[in-house]
């Protein structure tokens, strides 16, 4: 009977080892019209297999928003342009603002103007803890909760040209367009799925590492997560959520599961069965 139990045992870890991915993440990224060199939707493209070599994450599927109507589709996250960097033609954010989309419980609002410090190197985009790695663990957070999650880069207080895309959101408090190089993350969010894989030293020395900043916001609605050398949020993330996981988990197989919820007696079940037919 052992070597049937043995078997059994072994199939199960086989199994229990085949598993699901989450499901794809579907990204509207608002470009604006933002036009640069190297070509920023060509280039934010690579960001796609970066993410799936760098997390569990199945492939992400990105549709660009240039103007004019929202596309239409479902999306999991959606990811604006920051106005921030040496942009050839800066984003145009009337198209936003008037399709006023309604998001998600995850929202992210960040001084950083990750996207421009990815395309143009400054850190090396191919370094995960830097820009990249900014980029890739926001959508995937921002990505992985109820509703249309949000991540807005380099977002501020002043109008974005074309409107204010903040005016929707409640309770961020002040916001200062200082420049900081320094963005630190606080020890007691080093471990949010948010922050996996990055550093403080990661985070700064970017020639400019942070635009904006947040002081006096509402904590029972928003989160700091990072800060300058001031100890001002650089980085706000909805409270509710702010350490809540990223979809990286894998699901067993159904096979895996039915064998998983047979346990034990089961298994000692069906190898007396087999003994006797043996």
């Amino acid at each position: 009977m052992n070597k049937y139990l043995h078997a059994l045992a072994g199939l199960c870890l086989i199994l229990a080892g085949t598993s699901v991915q989450a499901s794809a993440i579907n990204i509207l990224w608002y470009s604006g019209g933002v036009t640069n060199t190297p070509d920023y939707q060509a280039n934010i493209s690579n960001l796609v297999g970066q993410a799936a070599a760098a997390t569990s994450h199945n492939s992400w599927s990105i549709t660009y928003w240039d103007n004019g109507t929202m596309p239409s589709g479902s999306y999991n996250a959606l990811v604006v342009a920051s106005p921030q960097g040496g942009w050839n033609t800066y984003p145009d954010y009337a198209a936003l603002v008037a399709a006023a989309p309604s998001f998600g419980n995850r929202v992210m609002v960040t001084g950083q103007d990750a996207d421009w410090h990815y395309l143009n190197g400054t850190p090396s985009a191919t370094t995960f803890d830097g820009p990249q790695g900014f980029l890739i663990d926001a959508i995937n957070w921002a990505g992985s909760g109820t509703g249309m999650g949000a991540v807005l880069l380099g977002a501020n207080s002043a109008t974005y040209s074309g409107g204010n895309i903040l005016a929707s959101l409640s309770g961020l408090g002040t916001a200062t367009d200082s420049g900081s190089n320094t963005v630190n993350i606080p020890a007691a969010f080093a471990t949010f799925p948010i922050n996996e894989g990055l550093t403080s030293a990661g985070l700064s020395n970017w020639s400019t590492s942070s635009h904006n900043s947040w002081t006096g916001f509402d904590t029972s609605l928003w989160t700091g997560i990072n800060v300058d050398g001031s100890g001002n949020a650089v980085t706000l993330v909805s409270a509710a959520t702010a350490s809540g996981g990223t979809g990286s988990g894998t699901v067993p197989e159904p096979a895996t599961l039915a064998l998983l919820g047979i346990g034990l007696p089961g298994m000692l079940v069906l190898a007396a069965r087999r003994r006797r037919r043996g």
